[in-house]
C-alpha cells in the first residue's frame, strides 16, 4: 500500500516521529507545484531557520517532562556506627528539554526588485505549543499583517491550540488553512477542514493584477507519502498520535483494516 488509505490528511503522519519528514518533504513539493506558475515574474525560495524547541508535555506525542520511578538505591543505613544515613530522593524528575528544530518556510517573490510578495507557512509543534517557539512565532505573523506582505498558513496538526483570529471561537476543525491578503486585511480567507474530507486546493495571491496561482496541498501530500514510502513507517494497527476521537477512530479503522 504506496498510497494513504486516507481521502484528505493522514493523522499517522501527524507523529513526532514523521512529522519533520513530512512537514520539509511537502514544503518542497509546494515550490515544485508553483514555480511553473509563478515563472517568469515570480520564484520560490525556501528559507530555513533554527528554533529552540521546549518539549514539556506529558504526553505521547512529545518527550515526558515528569517521570516517577523508583530510585532503584539501597535506603538502608550503613551497618558502621560512623555512618551517616543520606537520604534517598522519592522520585526522578525530568526537566523540560530544549531540542533545536529546523523550519522551513516557503517565500514568493517578484525577480524584478527581489520584492517578498507572499510566505507561505506549514505549522509545526513548535509553533503550536505553549513557550517561546509560539511566542516568536506570533511576532512574527503580526509582523505580517502589519506588512504588505500575503500570508498563507497550513496547520496540519491536531494538537495544540490554532492560531488565534479576532473572533474568539474558530470554527470547529481537525486542520485549517488560511490566506491573509494584505489588501484586504484584517479580514481573512479560512478552510476549516475535517479528517474525512479531501484536502482543498488554495489560492495563491500574488500582487495586483496577477491573478491567484493554485496550490493543491492534497497532491502534495500523496505525492509526499508515495515517494517517501511513508506506508513502510506505519503501523496502521495501532492508534495515532495524538489519538483520534472515538467516532474518528472508528472510521478510520474501517480504512486501515
Amino acid at each position: 500500500m504506496s498510497r494513504s488509505p486516507f481521502p484528505g490528511m493522514d493523522p499517522y503522519l501527524e507523529s513526532p516521529d514523521l512529522w519533520p519528514d513530512v512537514h520539509e518533504s511537502l514544503i518542497s513539493l509546494f515550490r515544485e507545484q508553483l514555480t511553473p506558475l509563478l515563472v517568469p515574474k515570480y520564484v520560490a525560495t525556501l528559507e530555513t531557520q533554527l528554533v529552540i524547541d521546549q518539549i514539556s508535555e506529558n504526553s505521547s506525542a512529545a518527550v515526558p517532562d515528569v517521570m516517577i520511578a523508583e530510585t532503584g538505591r539501597d535506603s538502608s543505613v550503613d551497618d558502621t556506627d560512623t555512618a551517616v544515613a543520606i537520604a534517598p530522593a522519592p522520585v526522578r524528575l525530568r526537566i523540560p528539554r530544549i531540542v533545536p528544530v529546523r523550519v522551513t518556510t516557503l517565500h514568493i517573490k517578484r525577480v524584478e526588485g527581489d520584492k517578498l510578495v507572499t510566505v507561505l507557512e506549514l505549522l509545526s509543534p513548535v509553533n503550536k505549543r505553549a513557550g517561546d517557539g509560539r511566542k516568536k512565532y506570533l511576532k512574527k505573523r503580526n509582523a505580517f499583517f502589519d506588512s504588505d506582505v500575503h500570508l498563507m498558513e497550513i496547520d496540519l496538526l491536531r494538537l495544540g491550540p490554532r492560531m488565534p483570529f479576532w473572533e474568539e471561537v474558530v470554527p470547529d476543525s481537525d486542520y485549517l488553512a488560511m490566506v491573509s491578503r494584505a489588501d484586504e486585511r484584517p479580514v481573512c480567507e479560512v478552510w476549516p477542514l475535517k479528517l474525512r474530507q479531501p484536502l482543498p486546493v488554495l489560492p495563491v495571491p500574488l500582487r495586483r493584477p496577477d491573478a491567484d496561482v493554485p496550490l493543491d496541498i492534497g497532491q502534495a501530500l500523496r505525492t509526499a507519502y508515495e515517494r517517501a514510502r511513508y506506508d513502510l513507517r506505519i503501523n496502521y494497527n495501532k492508534p495515532p498520535i495524538p489519538p483520534l476521537k472515538k467516532v474518528d477512530a472508528t472510521w478510520a479503522a474501517t480504512l486501515v483494516s
